[in-house]
């Protein structure tokens, strides 16, 4: 994929990630675990008042808002999509939130100053990276020695995507090119941080799973009334199917959500 379709495809993405369906899914955060889970990171991470955070794929600014206003910190977020980095500064400033700020850039490419940073996190957006381990090195640069890269994602046991999910609905997801959780824990190591801490947090897209179900008769009552734009009647169809098959996955150890941090040595 050369330069112009790897930017395309990141703007479809972004796009995506702005959509009802998202919301739908995932909640204004767009992840699973929510703000419990961001804190929790934080907490993983050691950020202390003061600190310089960046926030990579930030989305509408949920994340960084939140690890601004709970650890007293600094934070950048780095979004791809204009709309959302619009949104994102519009909630800093009806909240008052000095200590974060939002800047337009590819987390791919990072926009910002190498060695200044106490930490760095991105939730549910490195599994969707063309280039994991270059991004990691990135992020790396970025810290000072001691610092510390906290990551949430999607891990995926390896060949067990689902033929149903290898599109949009898999991207949405963060399943198309999850790793398995040794394959994240290699990329930070290879990516010169020392592996500090991995948990699993499964039981958050159980939450979501949980949810989905329940929000299915509101959806099934909407599609009773509103002819839905193409392809979305037949996505209700295949919901309850699909949502038990996730079901059987992360019971069977094939689907799961982790948190992992990785230390600059220092």
């Amino acid at each position: 994929m050369n330069l112009t379709e790897q930017a395309a495809a990141k703007a479809c993405c972004a796009d995506l990630y702005q959509s009802d369906l998202a919301r739908l899914v995932f909640g204004d955060t767009l992840h699973p675990g929510g703000l419990g889970l961001t804190n929790r990171l934080g907490r993983l991470m050691a950020i202390h008042p003061g600190d310089w955070v960046a926030d990579l794929a930030s989305g509408r600014g949920s994340s960084a808002l939140a690890m601004s206003r709970v650890f007293h910190c600094n934070v950048i977020g780095v979004e791809f999509g204009a709309t959302a980095v619009t949104q994102a500064r519009d909630s800093a400033l009806e909240s008052n939130a000095s200590g974060a700020c939002f800047v337009r850039g590819d987390a791919e490419y990072i926009p910002l100053r190498a060695g200044r940073f106490d930490a760095v996190f991105s939730e549910c957006s490195i599994s969707l990276f063309s280039d994991k381990p270059a991004a990691v090195r990135q992020i790396a640069d970025l810290l000072r020695p001691g610092g510390r890269f906290g990551l949430s994602d999607v891990a995926l046991a390896t060949g067990s995507l689902p033929s149903e999910l290898d599109g949009t609905l898999g991207q949405l997801l963060c399943m198309t090119n999850a790793l398995d959780v040794p394959g994240y824990q290699e990329l930070l190591q290879d990516g010169g941080l020392d592996l500090v801490h991995s948990e699993d947090a499964s039981g958050e897209i159980i939450k979501i799973l949980d949810d989905v179900e329940n929000k299915m008769g509101a959806l099934r009552a909407w599609q009773s009334l509103a002819r839905p734009p193409d392809g979305q009647d037949e996505m209700l169809d295949k919901a309850p199917l699909l949502v038990s098959r996730l079901r059987q996955m992360v019971q069977d150890g094939e689907l799961g959500y982790w948190l992992f941090v990785g230390q600059k040595p220092g």
